[in-house]
């Protein structure tokens, strides 16, 4: 039915749109923070009180604060936020040195930013180049064509804008402080709101103005600090980046005002670290160990998922070209580590899996970066078996669907069901797009989605299935033959038809793409080609097998095609259950038990007690379907 193929293309939407978050009350407080922790010192200098309007902002801001706090739920996290707000409006009132307040500030951001477990960093690394035409459309009228505060449209504008080359400004202010700010506008100022860029608009935007304001020679200086951090420059995380403001980072590390300056003008160095999934996945790892130390519970699961979801999963197929062994022990161990985590072990249990863990990454890390690039023989292999491993599923059931038209003289149909994965096809592409330009999708999202959609594949297939194998046992085979076909394909049911095409594509196309990503940078020369000759390899493979099946299903007879089609959605409505269950799983949507059964992945076959459970189940009703259909023409 056409509410069938509506329903999913709206949940496909849904998922997307989800990804985007938006303005709460703890947002709005953080940025009022930062704001009156940078700005105070233009409202009182030396207990006097050098600007009123600035002054009387400062008052203002506090009691925001004060009833933006007061919305917030009640956490043991957030306990001290209470006495904080108030002593920050006591020290407003009794006009205290500027120092005092931005360090005040800085506690109480980063009480906020811990507490509520914020995304702080951008999406992918900040592009200065186009930060800057941002700021010429839309800044240099009020701020100046170089920052100055001095734009044509501050001579009317009071309080004055920003001057972002006051160097004492500079260093008190983050860059998520400002991202804050470009974000939500500052209320009371001629400081809208930029909420119409997307979300990497913003932060191009932040990071240009960011590094204004250095003092001469800071970077160049930094740089030298950079490089002098050798084996320490982990240290150095994006989240520190964008959160400490470059008098936080003297305090933090030596001479880290200047680091902060190279840092923030060549943002290159820091984000290009972290481009290698396997170091993604090592950098969570141990960001979720270490919040785990830190009772942090909830924080640790969620990052050990990203490690596997955002890092580790999207260089799979490369390992698996390489060394399947180590691919395997170290994937159990990442299932075991989060398994753990959600079941809140002991931290001795915890430090052991963790212990183990890291030299698996480690491995892994060092298998695909000999040589700095995979082979182009690994690459072959390694694109051959993502589009082969991702894509035969949901040919299988495209072929089965359209064998059934062609054999039951239905090619009317046709349409119907080429709709379905065509729009597939488009949509995903499409989402990934959105994933790249807009928003970030992670990796629990594509698992979650991955996961929903093979289990009501699976559900829809079992059905069918069903329907199939009833017909070849029921006692009025020649009278379906001759009516029964016309009427069962109709208005909803060929759209019900369309839908079960689209989902079975769609669940796979936006991640086989995130794995096609993945696996081009880890390529050059002649390996980039094996990575296209890979694709186009299993495209054939995949077309000779669709011409195969269609070609030699159609001569068998109608009966006989009835049960061996029933029988291949069985086996697929089997897998799509499997796989079901252990994407929700990976997502941590569902628990997870795991066993000592063998995993065979090409079924489905994974070591989980909750996904062998519900596939048990499928076989159950496949053999009393089977039974029923047994008995059934001794009753005729």
């Amino acid at each position: 039915m056409k509410r069938f193929i509506l329903f999913y293309l709206t949940v496909a939407s849904i998922l997307i749109t989800t990804a985007i978050s938006h303005a709460e009350p703890v947002d709005r407080l953080i940025q009022l923070i930062d704001y009156v922790g940078v700005d105070y010192h233009k409202a009182v200098v030396d207990g006097r009180i050098v600007s009123s309007t600035e002054y009387a902002e400062m008052v203002e801001f506090a009691t925001t604060i004060e009833q933006l706090s007061g919305q917030l739920p009640g956490s043991s996290s957030t306990a001290s936020l209470p006495d904080q707000v108030n002593q920050l409006k006591n020290l407003i009132a009794e006009k205290a040195p500027a120092d005092q307040i931005a360090a005040l500030a800085s506690i109480m951001r980063t009480v906020l930013i811990k507490s509520h477990d914020l995304t702080v960093t951008p999406d992918k690394m900040p592009n200065l180049a186009r930060g800057k035409a941002l700021y010429a459309a839309n800044c240099a009228a009020c701020h100046g064509l170089n920052g100055d505060g001095k734009g044509p449209a501050s001579i009317t504008l009071e309080p004055k804008p920003t001057n972002f080359l006051d160097t004492d400004r500079y260093e008190k202010r983050s860059l998520y402080g400002l991202f804050s700010t470009i974000t939500y506008g500052v209320e009371g100022t001629a400081m809208t709101d930029f909420s119409r860029l997307t979300n990497a608009e913003r932060w191009d935007l932040t990071a240009y103005v960011g590094q204004l304001g250095a003092r001469d020679d800071a970077a160049r200086r930094g740089e030298t600090v950079w490089q002098q951090f050798k084996g320490r420059q982990k240290a150095v995380s994006t989240d520190l980046f964008t959160t400490l403001s470059p008098e936080e980072a003297a305090q933090k590390w030596e001479n880290g005002t200047d680091l902060m300056a190279y840092l923030r003008q060549s943002p290159e160095v820091l984000f290009a670290r972290d481009t290698s999934p396997i170091v993604f996945a090592q950098t969570m790892i141990r960001e979720s160990y270490q919040a785990y130390q830190n009772g942090n519970k909830s924080q640790a699961y969620e990052k050990a998922l990203s490690a596997y979801l955002d890092g580790f999963e999207l260089v799979e197929a490369s390992l698996a070209a390489i060394d399947t062994p180590l691919l395997k022990e170290t994937e159990r161990a990442m299932a075991q580590y989060r398994n753990f985590m959600q079941k809140k072990a002991a931290p001795p249990v915890i430090t052991a899996q963790y212990q183990k863990l890291l030299p698996l990454l480690d491995q892994a890390q060092q298998r695909l970066s000999e040589k700095n690039s995979l082979t182009p023989a690994a690459a072959f292999v390694a694109s051959l078996v993502i589009l082969l491993r991702e894509g035969l599923e949901a040919l299988l059931v495209i072929i089965a669907l359209s064998a059934f038209l062609m054999k039951t003289d239905r090619r009317d149909a046709m349409p119907y069901l080429h709709f379905g994965w065509v729009s597939a096809l488009v949509l995903g592409g499409a989402t990934w797009l959105v994933s790249e330009r807009l928003l970030q999708i992670s990796g629990a999202t594509r698992e979650v989605t991955e996961g929903v959609a093979a289990l009501t594949a699976s559900a829809v297939l079992l059905f069918v299935s069903y329907w199939l194998h009833n017909k070849t046992s029921a006692g009025g085979w020649q009278k379906f033959i001759q009516g029964s076909v016309e009427s069962a394909l109709k208005g909803s049911k060929l759209w019900g038809l369309a839908g079960l095409s689209f989902i079975t594509v769609y669940r796979e196309v936006f991640e086989t793409i995130l794995f096609y990503q993945a696996l081009w940078v880890q390529t050059a020369g002649n390996s980039a080609n094996a990575v296209i000759e890979g694709f186009l390899a299993a495209t054939l493979i995949l077309m000779v097998i669709a011409w195969g099946a269609i070609k030699y299903s159609v001569r068998l007879p109608l009966r006989q095609f009835f049960a061996a089609t029933g029988a291949l959605l069985l086996v697929l409505a089997f897998i799509f259950a499997g796989k079901g269950i252990a994407a929700l799983q990976e997502a941590g949507k569902i628990a997870q038990t795991l066993t000592s059964f063998p995993t065979i992945e090409w079924l489905g076959i994974f070591p989980s007690r909750e996904g062998l459970v519900l596939q048990a189940a499928v076989l159950l009703i496949a053999l009393l379907v089977y039974l029923k259909g047994r008995k059934a023409p001794l009753k005729g």
